[in-house]
């Protein structure tokens, strides 16, 4: 078996990815978290359906959400606010070099 592909966001400006799929109750508890801690360092999420993506439905049925930050995966089913701002607090050279947040 190979390792999931790690998408990338469409938003270059989003730091986060967030796969889900419809009726997840998961996916549902983990989202505002998710919003909330990217809202705190001025960062956007970018939301996506695995089961829009043929691909994406391939490589993460089982495991959403899927929490990515900065192109690693943070996360998967559910997530800490803490743990996630700390994520967050560390910016990729290439983005403290942009300014982008």
């Amino acid at each position: 078996m190979t390792a999931p592909r790690i998408p990338s966001p469409r938003d270059p400006d989003a730091r986060v990815l967030y796969l889900t799929r419809e009726g997840c109750h998961l996916c549902e508890e983990a989202l505002p978290v998710v919003r909330a801690e990217a809202d705190r360092v001025g960062s956007t999420v970018e939301v996506r359906d695995i089961d829009e993506d043929e691909r994406l439905r391939a490589d993460w049925d089982y495991d959403v959400p899927v929490i990515i930050v900065d192109g690693a995966v943070h996360a998967k089913y559910r997530v800490e606010a803490q743990q996630l701002r700390t994520a967050l607090a560390r910016r990729p050279w290439w983005r403290r070099l942009t300014g982008r947040a």
